[in-house]
């Protein structure tokens, strides 16, 4: 079993088990993996999702997971149902305060803390956290002493056609594929893994 010392290692437990959340007391997660001290973890997970091997983001039970880029394209696929946010946004089915703070990231990474100050939305980080578990958001780090989260489009990331790739399938066929090349699934409860392979919008 691989043991976490390096960012690499994150990268490659991500790839086999699919979705990884990052902490857990007792449970499944790459703290769990870890032959680091916490802090040590916590500079080893910016390099991680830096280095675009994977993407990061409150993707399960509002909690910060890695997610396989084997696995994003069906997860972005079936938590937007296939919107796109714009689309989402014009049927009126996005919030106003995420459709604010989506209009606000734009296409550049964008520092969460601060982007949180200018808007001074009443509720801003649950509509964060909403925004990535629908996939429209997710993370990455500046370099710093506390390691900025910057807020991130996937598809600026990862680049639109590639981010998209699994739209023409059904929420189904989808769900299916995240089961089928993620075997973390399988440290979930039922409850949890159907939330999971849930459409979010």
């Amino acid at each position: 079993m691989t043991r976490i010392k390096s960012e690499q290692d994150i990268i490659d437990l991500t790839d086999e088990y699919g979705i990884l959340p990052f902490w857990s007391e007792e449970g499944f997660s790459a703290w769990k993996f870890s032959d680091v001290n916490f802090n040590s973890l916590w500079y080893l997970r910016e390099k991680a999702v830096n280095s675009k091997q994977l993407v990061y983001g409150r993707f399960v039970n509002k909690k910060a997971t890695f997610v396989s880029l084997k696995v994003l394209p069906h997860l972005c696929a079936l938590r937007r149902d296939g919107y796109d946010f714009d689309s989402l946004a014009d049927e009126g089915k996005a919030p106003r305060r995420e459709i604010q703070v989506m209009n606000a990231v734009g296409s550049e990474p964008t520092p969460s803390y601060a982007l949180g100050k200018s808007l001074g939305m009443k509720g801003f980080d649950g509509t964060v956290a909403s925004l990535q578990n629908k996939t429209y958001l997710c993370l990455s780090f500046k370099k710093s002493y506390m390691g900025t989260a910057l807020l991130c489009r996937p598809e600026d990331m990862f680049g639109y056609d590639f981010v998209r790739s699994a739209y023409a399938l059904s929420a189904e066929e989808n769900a299916q594929e995240i089961l089928r090349l993620a075997k973390g699934l399988n440290e979930f409860t039922e409850k949890e893994r159907i939330k999971i392979l849930s459409i979010a919008v």
